[in-house]
This record gives structure tokens, C-alpha cells and sequence, in this order.
């Protein structure tokens, strides 16, 4: 599976630990995507809510517009009230809506952290330093191997002669 996707060379003896723990990962992929939809519920919810409140100042302001007053200072007195008023909510859910979101994110990232802790999963560059010491141990392996067979094969042609 991982071969064909990446095209890595998986050892045999990772392969079923690191296919688990790539179910594990889509596991946890699927709750982080529950818990994006259910923030971005929230987060509509909230525009609606000021959508609503900005209709409510809306009327507000035709009902203010209908009454004869007297005194104009006294509309742009109330119409700033009510502007600076709207302007304050829409700032308190906005803040609203970006801490929600950063703590959505988070908890996301602590989700991740404890998932991969408790999978005991190494980390893809303990799997790549991991590769690289097979590597490098394989190729030590495969030049003390050489010439032990050159000094066998040179014996040889001195014996024969």
C-alpha cells in the first residue's frame, strides 16, 4: 500500500506497523474534519446572529427615521450610539469566532500529538533517519564482504601457481 503511493521502499517488517498507524492517521483525520465542520457550523451561526442583530439596528433606525424630531443632534447622537454599538458586538463575536477557532486548533494539534504518542508510531524523520542508518550499515556491510572475498580469490591464484 505504501509502496504504491509513495513509491518508497518500505522494510517488511515495518510494513504492518506503518499501514496501522496510516488507519490510526485517517482515523484521526475523519475527527479533526468533524471537529473543522462543527467550527465552521458554529462560525455560520455567529454571521447569522449578526446578520440578525444588523436587521435589528436596521429597523431600529426606520423607526428612529419615522418620528419627528425636533432636535437633529440628537438622530446622529442616537444613530452613532447605535453604529458604535453594532461596530462593538460585531468585533466581540468576532473575537468570539477566532478564539473558537484557535482552540479548535489546538485541541486538534494536542489530538495529533497524543495520537501519535500513544500509537508509539515514530515520526516520519525517525522513519527516514531509520532508512538512512540501514543504508549506511548495509553498504558497510556490503564493503567488508568484498574484499574478504578479493583476499580469498588472490590466495587462490598464489596456491594455483
Amino acid at each position: 500500500m505504501a509502496d504504491k503511493s509513495n513509491n518508497m521502499k518500505v522494510p517488511a517488517f515495518l510494513r504492518e506497523p506503518l499501514e496501522a498507524a496510516q488507519l490510526r492517521l485517517a482515523e484521526f483525520e475523519e475527527e479533526a474534519q468533524r471537529v473543522f465542520d462543527e467550527a465552521q457550523r458554529v462560525i455560520k451561526e455567529l454571521v447569522e446572529k449578526g446578520r440578525a442583530s444588523r436587521k435589528d439596528v436596521a429597523e431600529l433606525v426606520q423607526r428612529l427615521s419615522k418620528q419627528d424630531w425636533k432636535k437633529v443632534d440628537d438622530l446622529r447622537g442616537r444613530v452613532t450610539k447605535l453604529r458604535d454599538q453594532g461596530l462593538e458586538r460585531a468585533h466581540e463575536l468576532r473575537g468570539k469566532a477566532e478564539s473558537f477557532r484557535s482552540e479548535a486548533m489546538e485541541r486538534l494539534e494536542e489530538l495529533q500529538a497524543k495520537a501519535v504518542a500513544y500509537l508509539g508510531v515514530a515520526t516520519r524523520d525517525q522513519v527516514e533517519e531509520l532508512s538512512r542508518e540501514l543504508e549506511r550499515l548495509s553498504r558497510r556491510l556490503e564493503k567488508s564482504s568484498k574484499p574478504a572475498k578479493g583476499h580469498k580469490a588472490a590466495k587462490r591464484q598464489a596456491a594455483g601457481a
